[in-house]
């Protein structure tokens, strides 16, 4: 299992870790350094302490956009140490909570600044994200970010300039099971649902954000979230789904590596009761009544949730939606993100603009 999970994880993944910031050459040196599973956490600490190094340094000089860039990478780096580390809980909770630590350094140094903003929505639950603005806008059009089943709000720092650059405020979230917003808050529709009602509420309140123009968009396990509970959000323009299952009725056929993620998602102690838990995550019904346009995206080569996934929510939206199904794309469109990522920010901020 040691080595397979690395191949599993390194076949899957590799696009995904180059398109989210990291280096190539730091990763091909990375992986070198993983013999097995059993190295997979250490040979990627190692290169976030030497960036973490390098960003303090930097800091103590007064070089603050090195700073903020090697910060940032120490972080990204860091949520790959952790992201499927399902066999250690504790060491993988430990380096979750360095890389939210080293990304919250960083946050007031980027261009623009990544302002930490939580929200309740419940007793001793909030979602928790960063907002991000253009500078020189007064009321932009806003886009929340949804991860998926192993990423983070931190992970979306690579994708919120795409938004940023067409005058598109960000706002990058955790919910139940994800990240900061799933401690000790494990994944449930009904708590997500919870959750993104009380985001709804709040973006009223955010300063520069105009709250009748919203955009809700989510990558892989976060494009179904999207298209499942965006409607909560008031303003709603548009919803983007990246890479999103319509239902999770082939938990089995899952890769061994998801099913544990899922597992662990939902606070299950095997799989069999994982699987039940999951039983209700599904888009029937919830498509038709969804009136917002839809961009569906998809990789026909997607290993992960096949593109028929894609296929399904096409069908069920009928004309509210426009699919981009890449022929040679990977899961979540990572292999493609040059072309993919600028095509979406612009299909997000064609809906954005302001009527007059």
């Amino acid at each position: 299992m040691s080595r397979s999970k690395v191949d599993a994880v390194v076949a899957n993944w590799f696009p995904r870790f180059l398109a989210n910031g990291i280096d190539y050459f730091d990763l091909l040196r990375t992986l070198d350094a993983v013999d097995g599973w059993d190295t997979w956490a250490a040979a990627w600490t190692a290169t976030a302490d030497e960036y973490e190094r390098l960003g303090e340094q930097a800091l103590a000089v007064g070089h603050r956009v090195t700073a903020a860039e090697h910060l940032r990478r120490a972080a990204l780096t860091l949520q790959f140490a952790q992201f499927v580390l399902t066999e250690e809980p504790e060491r993988r909770a430990s380096l979750q909570a360095r890389m939210v630590r080293t990304y919250a350094r960083c946050a007031p140094l980027l261009d623009p600044p990544a302002v930490r903003t939580t929200v309740a929505y419940g007793a001793g639950r909030a979602v928790v994200g960063y907002r991000r603005a253009p500078p020189g806008r007064s009321r932009c059009g806003l886009v929340v970010l949804v991860p998926g089943l192993e990423s983070t709000k931190e992970q979306f720092s690579t994708y919120e300039p795409y938004f940023l650059r067409r005058g598109v405020a960000t706002l990058s979230i955790e919910g139940p099971g994800q990240g900061e917003g799933g401690n000790g808050v494990p994944f449930r529709d009904a708590a997500y649902a919870d959750a993104m009602r009380a985001v709804g509420g709040a973006i009223s309140g955010l300063d520069g954000v105009d709250p009748s123009r919203v955009v809700v968009l989510g990558t892989s396990f976060g494009g179904y979230l999207a298209l499942r509970h965006a409607a909560l959000i008031p303003g709603l323009r548009g919803v983007v789904d990246i890479a999103g299952p319509y239902d999770l009725q082939a938990f089995e056929s899952l890769q061994e590596v998801t099913r544990e993620g899922f597992r662990e998602f939902v606070g299950a102690a095997d799989l069999d009761e994982a699987r039940g838990l999951l039983d209700g995550v599904n888009l029937d019904g919830v498509l038709e009544d969804l009136r917002a346009p839809v961009l569906v995206v998809h990789g026909e080569q997607d290993r992960i949730i096949p593109v028929e996934h894609a296929r399904r929510i096409v069908a069920a939206l009928g004309d509210r939606v426009t699919a981009r199904l890449e022929p040679t794309g990977n899961h979540s469109c990572n292999n493609v993100a040059a072309v993919v990522r600028p095509a979406v920010a612009d299909w997000v901020a064609d809906r954005l603009e302001e009527v007059s």
